[in-house]
Order: C-alpha cells, then sequence, then structure tokens
C-alpha cells in the first residue's frame, strides 16, 4: 500500500518534470552512505524505470524524472545509465528549474538516430532558479538558458546514457518534496551565540547528512571566516550511519578515538553544536559515542538572540520605548536621549545599555544609559542607517561607497573596515549586523538591480577587520528601502515599485516570498520571526498571516532591537 500511495504522489509531481536538463559541473561525491538509520521520509517518490523499447528521448526524460527519487543513492535513475557510467555519475547537486518559463518555451525536435546507429546526443535546456552544491549550498540562479548534452548508446538492455553531467534538475514544486532545509550550527568567535549555516539534503537519511556535513564538511565557504567550530579537524566520524533509537528521537553518533583525548569544554561544545543541527531536522537527544561506549558531554548555554515581543519606537511628539496597547514603556536613559537627540532611527543594543542613532539631519551618533549621547560622525553626508553588533560597536556607512564600513568602539579609535570584494556594489541603501555579530546583510544596487547580500564579518582579537565575499540571496528590480534581521535566518527586505510596497522574507540559504503592502511603507523592524512596518503617514503596521493590520498611529520612528538582556 506505500509503493502505491508513493506511486500516486510522484505520478503527480511526474506532471510538472517532464523534460528538464542537469548542472554543467559538480566535485565528486564519496561513495554511498549507509542505510542503518531509519529517518526515512512518511513515503517515498518511486520513479518509473526505464521502459523496454524507449527512444532516446524517452530515456533521458525518463532519466530526468527519476531524479524525484533519492532512494539508495538514486538507484533508479542509475538504471538509465550505462554500467561503466553509472557509478560515475554524482547526483547530489541540483539545479531548481522554473515550471512557468519551461511550460512556455517550445521544445525542439528530438535528434532520431539514423538507421544502424548505435549512438545518438541530446540536448535539453533549462532555466534555473536556483542552484543547490553537493554540500547542499541553496544559491540564486540568474535565469539564464543552460544547454546541457546527453549522449546515449545501444546497449543489449537497449538505449541508454553514457555522458551525462552530475547533478540532478527537479522543479521548484517537486524540490521540496524531495529535499528539506537543515541547519548546520556553529558558534561566534566567543563561543556565546550559536550561527547556522542553512543547507538542503534529500529526505532520506537526513541526520546521517546533517552529521556529516558538520563533522566531516567544512561550512560554507562564504561563512567560515566569521564562525568558530568546536570539532578539532582530527575528529572525525567513525560511521556515516546515525541510527535514530526511541522512535527517532534519539540519534547514536560514532566518533574515532580521537574525541577521547578532548577536553570536557570541547566536548560540551561539540554536543551543543550536534544537538542544535540534529534538533532542525526533528531529532530531540544525541548521544556521542567511541565504539560501544558513550562520550558524557553536556550542552553549554548559549544566549538567545530573541528579542522583546513589543515593538521599538517613538510616538511623535512623546516617549520613545517598547509599545504595549496604549502604552510606551521608557528604556532607562536612552529614551531621554533619542527624545534630545532628535532621532530618525534608532537600533538598541542587546544589554540596552547603549543605542546607535541617527539624527534627522543625518548625523551618526550614540545614546548611552546615564542618558547621555555623543557625535560619532557629524557631517550628515550620504550616511545609511547605522547598525550595532554584539561588542557594542556602532556600524557606519556612506551610501556612494560600499566597499567600506566605519566601526566606532566603545573604547578606542574608529577602525575602517574592508569590504573590498563587493566590487559589483555601485550604492548601498541599507545593512545590518545580524543580532549574533557574525554577518552582515545589505541592500545594494548592482547596475540596474537590487540585491539582497549577506556576508561575514572577520574578527581579529574581536575587532572587526574585513566584510567578506558576499553571498546574494535575491535579486529584484524593485527599489530598495529598509532591511532587517528577522531571526537567525532571515532578513526582511523593504521594496517600492511602481505598484506599491512589497516585503521580501527572504531566507539565508533558500527561496524568498513576498507580501504586498496596502499602504507606502518606509522602514521596517523585526521581532521574533516577524515583520513590523512604519508607513510614510506614521502607521504601525504588524502582519496577521497574509493581511496587515495596523497596530499604532503616530510613529515617529520604528527602532531596531539587537537582542534583549539576559
Amino acid at each position: 500500500m506505500r509503493r502505491v500511495i508513493a506511486a500516486l504522489a510522484v505520478g503527480m509531481l511526474l506532471l510538472l518534470a517532464g523534460c528538464t536538463g542537469l548542472p554543467t559541473s559538480g566535485p565528486v561525491q564519496p561513495g554511498l552512505l549507509p542505510r542503518e538509520a531509519d529517518d526515512s521520509p512518511p513515503f517515498d517518490l518511486v520513479p518509473d524505470p526505464p521502459q523496454a523499447g524507449a527512444s532516446p528521448q524517452q530515456i533521458v526524460d525518463g532519466f530526468l524524472r527519476a531524479g524525484v527519487g533519492a532512494q539508495n543513492d538514486w538507484k533508479t535513475a542509475r538504471e538509465y545509465l550505462t554500467t561503466d557510467f553509472a557509478p560515475q555519475w554524482q547526483p547530489r547537486s541540483v539545479t531548481i528549474d522554473r515550471l512557468s518559463e519551461r511550460a512556455a518555451a517550445p521544445s525542439s525536435p528530438s535528434p532520431t538516430p539514423s538507421q544502424g546507429s548505435d549512438s545518438v546526443e541530446i540536448t535539453q535546456r533549462v532555466t534555473a532558479e536556483a542552484f543547490v552544491s553537493d554540500t547542499g549550498e541553496y544559491t540564486p540562479a540568474d535565469g539564464r538558458p543552460i544547454s546541457l548534452a546527453f549522449h546515449l548508446v545501444q546497449t543489449d538492455e537497449g538505449w541508454r546514457i553514457d555522458r551525462a553531467p552530475n547533478g540532478i534538475v527537479l522543479y521548484q514544486e517537486v524540490f521540496t518534496s524531495v529535499f528539506r532545509p537543515a541547519s548546520i550550527m556553529y558558534f561566534d568567535p566567543t563561543y556565546t551565540y550559536l550561527v547556522p549555516d542553512e543547507r538542503w539534503f534529500p529526505n532520506t537519511l537526513i541526520a546521517a547528512r546533517v552529521a556529516q556535513a558538520l563533522v566531516d564538511g567544512p561550512p560554507s565557504e562564504w561563512l567560515a571566516r566569521g564562525i568558530a567550530n568546536a570539532f578539532p579537524e582530527n575528529v572525525t566520524l567513525a560511521s556515516s550511519a546515525v541510527p535514530l533509537e526511541d522512535g527517532g528521537t534519539t540519534a547514536q553518533v560514532e566518533f574515532t578515538p580521537a574525541v577521547l583525548a578532548l577536553d570536557d569544554l570541547t566536548l560540551n561544545r561539540m554536543q551543543t553544536q550536534l544537538e542544535k543541527s540534529l534538533e532542525s531536522v526533528g531529532v530531540a537527544e544525541v548521544q556521542m559515542n567511541v565504539g560501544t561506549t558513550p562520550v558524557t558531554a553536556q550542552a553549554v548555554a548559549v544566549r538567545s538572540t530573541r528579542v522583546n515581543s513589543n515593538p521599538l519606537v517613538e510616538i511623535a511628539g512623546g516617549e520613545f520605548g517598547f509599545l504595549s496597547s496604549n502604552t510606551v514603556e521608557a528604556v532607562p536613559g536612552i529614551s531621554g536621549a533619542v527624545r534630545e537627540i532628535d532621532a530618525a532611527s534608532v537600533v538598541l543594543a542587546a544589554d540596552h545599555r547603549t543605542a546607535a542613532v541617527q539624527n534627522t539631519d543625518g548625523a551618526i551618533l550614540r545614546a548611552f544609559a546615564d542618558g547621555t549621547y555623543e557625535v560619532l560622525d557629524g557631517s550628515s553626508v550620504d550616511l545609511v542607517v547605522p547598525s550595532l553588533d554584539t561588542q557594542g560597536a556602532v556600524w557606519s556607512a556612506s551610501a556612494s561607497t560600499p566597499d567600506s564600513f566605519t566601526v566606532y568602539p566603545l573604547d578606542g579609535e574608529p577602525v575602517t573596515v574592508s569590504a573590498s570584494l563587493w566590487t559589483s556594489a555601485m550604492e548601498i541603501s541599507a545593512f545590518q549586523v545580524s543580532r549574533d555579530g557574525t554577518r552582515l546583510a545589505a541592500l545594494v544596487l548592482t547596475s540596474d538591480r537590487t540585491e539582497v547580500w549577506v556576508a561575514a564579518i572577520t574578527r581579529e582579537g574581536g575587532v572587526p577587520v574585513a566584510v567578506g565575499e558576499p553571498q546574494v540571496l535575491a535579486t529584484t528590480s524593485s527599489l530598495g528601502l529598509d532591511l532587517a534581521w528577522l531571526d537567525d535566518l532571515s532578513v526582511g527586505v523593504l521594496l517600492a515599485s511602481e505598484q506599491g510596497s512589497t516585503v521580501l522574507l527572504q531566507p539565508v540559504g533558500g527561496r524568498g516570498s513576498s507580501n504586498a503592502v496596502t499602504s507606502d511603507a518606509v522602514s521596517i523592524s523585526g521581532g521574533n520571526s516577524s515583520v513590523r512596518l512604519r508607513t510614510f503617514d506614521g502607521a504601525l503596521l504588524i502582519q496577521r498571516g497574509a493581511n496587515w493590520e495596523e497596530a499604532a498611529g503616530d510613529i515617529a520612528v520604528l527602532g531596531v532591537q539587537q537582542g534583549a538582556p539576559e
């Protein structure tokens, strides 16, 4: 019965799959994953094997449709390949195709082998929406067509493919039925916060894939210089299998004996990373082992990046603080300084002892909990809204020079932080440091396009020295107005076009979604995975389902929170 249900499900998905193609490159993967883990999805998508007498085009079409079947390392897809080529083909990278453009594109006639010919080449075209690397990293594509070649030969079983690009192709509608996201968790350099590295893995054996990515694989290249990893290089998995016990809630992870020489603090940090990484795919408990010997470890405490659930606002002509019902609770000392500064924007530190402020003249200032403030940059020239990091340092940038930032620490002289790898950025309209202090998200203009970028912050001795190579999260033709971190995994982007305001909810490592706003919004702020907007006429909008509700009026400033006091 399970196979019948699966066949019905895949039949519906294959109506979407049609003729697709494969990415043109991808590094070689190691061999098959073991099968001991019991974390398979409720039912598997089961594609059809090759049919007797199938034409070369039918073999290519069937092979492409078989990309939905990840069982046993894409066993069914390999049946479309020759015996020699099947073990060479590496399936784990993905091209995510655009169904609407595929359906609208005219199909090319399939080549017909001439009489007596024992080989033929077939070319497919793909309009890619995104790519997923063989290590699970999701990258949006630029939408240019890709031509892909498949070479087929006659065998005793009929036509089979003996040359094809590595990887599979899935429509977006099918992709999330075959792959699922997982957060590979690392620490910030101070081991205070956990930092997610979002990846996408096949549904089958997901716990084993997550453990392998964390222990035996590197962090995503763009993120690596901004995080810390408790796992030493000489520590590896002794088995790539991760058996799940207690109904699938407890993972048994086996390590090589090098683990036994580690100190308790390192083991506890490793335990923390494993627990939180596997928690993202539904595993509640983790036991580290060396052979049959359990390794004793306890997860360490980490600081949360959650914020006060009440919006941080300044009422026009009134108080600055946290809005609850019809009252505003002042932030001791900071509220008085904000009123005196005549603020246009405010970013409040997690400990509520400092705030980065831009006044209505465009100058950058820092407010303190004793009610005082200092001017950091009074030039008022071209400065965008500032941000704050976990060290209490204020970050400032000029809209027209996006290749560097000026950072004002709590103690010491200002520091110029290079963003020399941001070569394609012409302007920066908004940016914000993540609440864990490891990443910087930005809205930049490149040629005639607005792009959403994220990059790691490199520090030396706790001092920021560089912003790394940007990872493009999204591209749009709309005007970028503002940006805010919503949580550790996603940013909200406020866009404007002739049709009005739009909020893009964009994960760091995944597909974003857009929501139209009925009013003209001018600023955005994040809650705890939620969005707050301030409109041109001072209304505070909160999203409720698919709708935006006005929560308050006469809002002069919508503030940003970088966390909450412990």
